[in-house]
């Protein structure tokens, strides 16, 4: 048995990290509340964020989390197998051109007749606007976070927009 420092009770020795003084629940308290005070400061985030990327690539974390060729190449193919018609939509609308090489072709519906109907996108905002687009695989089109269906190009560009505005 052992009495914290913090809070004066009596407690058994598992309920303490070590030989430190102040049981495991005071302890949280304390850490947790010393990170709210820290996450005011600016400077704190700056520095959190430049250990983080420091930490990243010392650990090499970037090569640990990459996956392998054979490994891309299996996901890849499990992917298409689940949804054929992105396949063939992909492997259609492969040479149509793009005015800006930095740009990628986002396809708003996956029916057949609208494989070659795709949109322009940057990259940053296309891989912005598939985190707010649910596919429904019933009508090969998009829903919006609602459930709405974008079952039309121009009701699909307006949702784009307002979720690049954001």
């Amino acid at each position: 048995m052992k009495i914290c420092k913090e809070c004066e009770l009596k407690k058994e020795l598992t309920d303490f990290y070590g030989v430190q003084g102040e049981c495991k629940e005071c302890t949280k308290k304390r850490v947790k509340n010393r990170e709210k005070i820290k996450r005011l400061d600016p400077k704190w985030h700056e520095k959190e964020k430049a250990r983080h990327r420091e930490k990243y690539y010392r650990l090499d974390y970037k090569e640990k989390h990459k996956p392998t060729y054979e490994k891309k190449k299996e996901i890849m193919f499990r992917y298409f197998k689940n949804h054929p018609e992105k396949y063939k939509a992909k492997i259609i609308s492969q040479r149509l051109k793009i005015k800006d090489k930095n740009n990628h072709l986002h396809h708003w519906s996956y029916n057949e007749n609208h494989y070659k109907d795709v949109i322009e996108i940057n990259q940053k905002d296309h891989a912005t606007i598939h985190r707010f687009l649910k596919y429904d695989k019933k009508t090969f089109m998009y829903k919006d976070l609602k459930g709405n269906l974008l079952k039309t190009r121009e009701l699909h560009e307006n949702y784009i927009n307002k979720v690049i505005k954001l």
